[in-house]
């Protein structure tokens, strides 16, 4: 396995169970990347998605300022604290 030029940082693999909700991403896994993946799990995905997720990539501020109106609702009903 070559190592990336210098420069270009190293991109992590998306798991694969997660991979249909990347549909968006060129296949780079920025923070960005990871982000919007756990927003898509929400959106579109099944709850047993959530368990899926790795630590770290779910972003409540993210969601609530990027996700559908429903979803918004529905986070802030659940997290009336972050609202």
């Amino acid at each position: 396995m070559r190592k990336p030029p210098a420069g270009q940082p190293k991109t992590e693999q998306i798991p694969r169970a997660l991979r249909a909700f990347a549909w968006n991403l060129d296949g780079r896994l920025t923070p960005f990347g990871k982000r919007q993946i756990a927003l898509n799990v929400l959106e579109r995905g099944r709850a047993w998605h959530w368990r899926k997720l790795p630590k770290g990539w779910f972003d409540l501020e993210f969601c609530l300022a990027h996700g559908q109106r429903k979803t918004k609702e529905a986070l802030r009903e659940l997290f009336p604290e972050a609202s």
